[in-house]
């Protein structure tokens, strides 16, 4: 019984051995998953995974309180039009300009103000309210050439129209409204489209707190 006693001890240590090395292998396994469960994985698809900075637009009606120009625009395929006025308070007796912008596409055209026949020359026509006065003439730039055959005189690109207003001693304070109708005519080297009208109009206030002395 001794010898046999004797035998089996070496087995039994073995297996001791094993199940230690056993009972290790499961704790660092298990180890391994609770580490493994603590990682948080962010989907390809979290807006915080390549999400570009950048400052975020001013809306429109902010950008327009930060100008001190007054103005109202128009637009179609070919040619933009802005009517402008530096201030929107005025007093009795001051003078300021009005600008009438166009902005045109590239390779189109619009006539001049002296084209023939009047009805494709470009036309500015002020509707002024009571106690307002034009003071000369409009002022234009000098008209180029177009890429037509006849190379008749035309405008292109940015361009700038402008007609001094006068505020009479005898305006009344309020609210009035200036207005412009201009007509164009839009071509290309190779065709002209119909003549186009648009009206644009600004408000203007007069104040006749301390007005203008002459």
């Amino acid at each position: 019984m001794n010898a046999l006693s004797l035998k089996r001890h070496p087995v039994s240590g073995i297996n001791a051995t094993l199940s230690l090395i056993c009972l290790g292998c499961s704790l660092l396994t298990f180890s391994g998953c609770e580490q493994a469960s603590e990682q948080k994985v962010i989907p390809e698809s979290s807006t915080t995974v390549n999400q570009p900075e950048g400052e975020t637009p001013q809306p429109p009606e902010r950008l327009q309180e930060n100008q001190s120009v007054v103005s109202t625009r128009v637009e179609d395929q070919q040619v933009s039009i802005q009517l402008e006025i530096p201030h929107q308070q005025v007093k009795p007796g001051a003078s300021f300009p009005v600008t009438v912008k166009f902005d045109i596409t590239p390779l189109w055209e619009i006539r001049s103000l002296e084209a023939q026949p009047e009805n494709v020359a470009t036309q500015l026509k002020l509707e002024l309210p009571e106690g307002f006065q034009t003071q000369g003439d409009w002022q234009a730039p000098p008209a180029g050439r177009s890429q037509s055959a006849d190379s008749h005189p035309v405008y292109s690109g940015q361009v700038e129209f402008q007609q001094m207003i006068r505020v009479t001693k005898e305006a009344q304070p309020g609210e009035y409204e200036i207005s412009s109708q201009v007509q164009y005519q839009a071509c290309d080297e190779f065709r002209c489209l119909s003549p186009t009208k648009q009206k644009l109009h600004v408000t203007v206030l007069v104040d006749r707190l301390n007005s203008v002395k002459e």
